[in-house]
């Protein structure tokens, strides 16, 4: 995999930050009735990245590519 390098603004930042927020907000609940989250821990995160990446652009780049980022 090559290594991706991106620019992000200041609200690109607190969304992703946010996604961060909500899988750990997932997370303690999960803990509280003594399961696990559903999914991968990174969906919140794919999510926006791909929303951001996306974003005015006319040739979208698939949700599975962006996953793969992840891995």
């Amino acid at each position: 995999m090559t290594e991706q390098t991106f620019s992000f603004t200041i609200e690109q930042i607190k969304d992703i930050f946010r996604a961060g927020i909500r899988r750990g907000e997932d997370e303690a609940t999960a803990f509280d009735w003594g399961t696990r989250a559903w999914g991968n821990q990174f969906d919140e995160c794919v999510d926006i990245v791909h929303d951001i990446v996306n974003e005015n652009k006319q040739e979208h780049i698939p949700r599975s590519t962006v996953e793969d980022w992840f891995k």
